[in-house]
């Protein structure tokens, strides 16, 4: 069966965006999910709970490094199944023990085989884009995955009230399904089935790197965004139910607000260039975030976080662009770039969680927002004085 190039580049649009649609949602369920689960079967307070959530986020970026040498010589499609069946091993795994030592692995193992997913999908549906080209691309590839982590924050809700091991059940069969799209799409579709290793790739097409510098900036706000995104889906959860007093469905749907506000800012992103190559939007939205964490430090109920919740997911999604695009702009080994940008973030969500945990449970978590704020505030200060120092430098 013959596809032309252009035939063929939509179908693996499709097929990648309805994939990490699907892959993020049944990601970001399962790791909503484990903060009840590991409250509910093991009793562990919420310092415990920040580190066993930042146990998959851990072996996470330690595989995105250690094998960033070796998957750029394989296929991303043979990677990105790799990583789905090793996943949804995991989560049974995880979810079908009693033992704390078990689930710890099962978590480890989580984290290490999704390594293999998201620096391949992203590698792969930013190949040969640049500009306008590469900016639809990402903010499409950004919209599917975050609305399903909007759609999952409340399924995942409604689920745990059922059964805290409910969520993962459903998760693994969401994976296999995944699993089937790649498969069966490889199988029809010559042009997906014919995508070679970047290896491969970059030494059939010599190619000049173009990179920018600010990708330095955002890559340095993408860790304080994503210290915030980790406090609020892993700590808030424990914060509404200790002190709050909602139901596991109510934070389910605060949390799809932010999800919501983040794919429309996807959205809007995707069709704006006037933010591309230029500093100040990068500085700007890291000081804003800092700004309404501290504002966020006197809400004492759900309708001021629903508020807050709705501008941190513009801003979160942002950021995440700007790190994206700035990134992998003029870059020539993408899937590098990319696991440069998933550690970054994974670092964030590290911080965040375990920090978050250490701080919520000795404090509060209005001051646990004091000191996200305080900590964005240093770095982009930081940030902006070395953007002051090169600037002079250059005159």
């Amino acid at each position: 069966m013959y596809l032309s190039s252009s035939k063929t580049d939509t179908i693996q649009f499709w097929v990648l965006n309805v994939s990490s649609f699907l892959a993020q949602l049944t990601i970001a369920m399962v790791n909503l999910a484990l903060v009840y689960h590991l409250r509910r079967v093991f009793a562990l307070s919420a310092d415990r709970i920040g580190l066993a959530a930042s146990i998959s986020p851990a072996t996470y970026l330690v595989f995105c490094i250690l094998l960033s040498p070796y998957t750029i010589h394989y296929r991303p499609r043979h990677l990105v199944q790799l990583s789905l069946l090793g996943m949804a091993f995991a989560v049974y795994l995880f979810v079908s023990t009693h033992s704390l030592p078990v689930a710890y692995l099962a978590l480890a193992l989580y984290g290490g085989f999704m390594s293999l997913l998201w620096p391949q999908i992203e590698g792969w549906f930013s190949r040969g884009k640049e500009g306008a080209s590469l900016n639809r691309v990402a903010n499409a590839f950004n919209f599917s995955w975050s609305f399903g982590v909007g759609v999952s924050s409340y399924i995942a809700g409604l689920l745990v009230e059922f059964s805290t091991t409910m969520p993962f059940f459903v998760g693994l069969a969401i994976f296999g399904v995944v699993y089937l799209i790649i498969s069966i799409s490889s199988a029809l579709v010559p042009g997906i089935r014919a995508v070679q290793s970047e290896h491969t790739e970059n030494k059939t097409n010599s190619k000049i790197d173009q990179s920018t510098p600010f990708r330095f900036y955002a890559w340095a706000g993408i860790i304080a965004l994503y210290s915030g995104m980790s406090v609020i889906l892993t700590i808030f959860p424990l914060y509404a139910q200790d002190v709050l007093g909602i139901s596991e469905s109510q934070t389910g749907l605060l949390l799809l607000i932010r999800g919501v506000a983040t794919c429309l800012s996807f959205l809007a992103l995707g069709k704006l260039e006037f933010w591309h190559f230029k500093k100040r939007y990068i500085f700007l939205v890291q000081i804003l975030f800092a700004l309404f964490c501290l504002l966020a430090t006197s809400f004492t109920s759900p309708i001021p976080y629903a508020f807050f919740f709705l501008v941190f997911g513009f801003l979160f999604a942002f950021a995440y662009d700007q790190s994206m695009f700035h990134g992998a702009s003029g870059s020539v080994n993408r899937s590098q770039r990319m696991i440069i940008h998933e550690v970054l973030l994974t670092i964030g969500t590290i911080l965040g969680a375990v920090g978050g945990g250490y701080v919520y449970e000795h404090l509060s978590f209005s001051r646990l927002l004091f000191v996200v704020a305080i900590c964005a505030l240093v770095l982009v200060s930081v940030e902006m004085a070395i953007a002051l120092f090169w600037e002079r430098r250059k005159h």
